[in-house]
């Protein structure tokens, strides 16, 4: 079952409340907003949520709020405090104003937690990223969930597509016969009884070869099938996967296209085109 990129989740957790964000990004990307004191935890937040990533742009943001729980683990930073205090101060007095205490408990550094609590705090934050990956990882479901019946709907008008260019192909060599004997006849007149049918019918057998599309039929159903497979497969990382056989889609259309000699054929493969085209717009979606 196919995954999105995009998706969003968040946890609430001993104060801590993480979101998590994806959208869609050729590979992996991965960045992490944590609190300043708490930086050591940056890297193995990042290595949790890339366990639960393959590719795609995803930011996680952890912010803090002053829960029962966290307040008990504050500690004021009085040194730094008293300095900003007296540069604050003199400013004040240099430029006027007041300086109350909460205007220096707003300055970065002040409010912290203390060194013995910091390594306790890594349980539960690492709780809260778990809960916020596993709603992230539902919304990329459910929105892959989406994605594959738009998919699918539109691999099937591809089948059908391919089931009209058969058709349209077997009967190429008639209609190059026809058009042919047509232009023979607006250009000899009553002469064109002469042409020698041995010689006519060599030049429609090399242009018949020259149009032939069976192998490119051929190949195109086998690159539609296994589409098919791959999306119906139950890893959820086939993005890459689903990209390259569109591609080899893409070429086998273009090769038909520009061995077409009929409008019908070239119609065709203009909204087989067309409908590719919409395939990849869903599937650059896909993680």
């Amino acid at each position: 079952m196919p995954r999105s990129m995009t998706g969003f989740g968040q946890a609430d957790r001993d104060g801590y409340h993480i979101e998590i964000k994806g959208v869609n990004h050729r590979y992996r990307d991965i960045r992490v907003r944590i609190p300043k004191d708490l930086s050591s935890f940056e890297i193995p937040a990042r290595d949790l949520v890339q366990e639960h990533v393959a590719r795609g742009k995803v930011e996680v943001n952890i912010t803090r709020g002053v829960s029962a729980g966290v307040q008990e683990r504050l500690a004021v930073n009085w040194e730094l405090a008293r300095l900003y205090s007296e540069d604050i101060g003199r400013m004040a007095r240099e430029f006027g104003g007041e300086v109350t205490f909460r205007d220096i408990l707003m300055l970065p550094g002040i409010l912290g937690e203390s060194a013995r609590n910091i390594e306790e705090q890594w349980p539960p934050l690492r709780e809260g990223i778990i809960e916020a990956l596993a709603s992230f990882t539902e919304a990329k479901a459910e929105e892959g969930r989406r994605l594959k019946a738009d998919i699918s709907e539109r691999l099937e008008a591809l089948v059908r597509m391919h089931e009209n260019m058969n058709l349209a192909a077997q009967g190429m060599v008639d209609i190059f016969r026809e058009r042919l004997r047509s232009r023979l006849q607006e250009l000899l007149g009553d002469k064109a009884d002469k042409v020698d049918e041995t010689r006519l019918e060599q030049e429609i057998a090399l242009m018949a070869d020259r149009s032939d599309i069976t192998e490119e039929l051929v190949r195109l159903h086998s690159h539609i099938t296994s589409f098919k497979g791959i999306i119906d497969a139950p890893d959820p990382s086939i993005g890459r996967r689903l990209d390259f056989m569109l591609q080899e889609i893409n070429r086998e259309l273009n090769t038909i296209g520009s061995k077409s000699q009929i409008i019908t054929l070239s119609h065709i493969v203009i909204e087989a085109k067309a409908e590719v085209e919409k395939i990849r717009e869903q599937v650059q979606n896909i993680e």
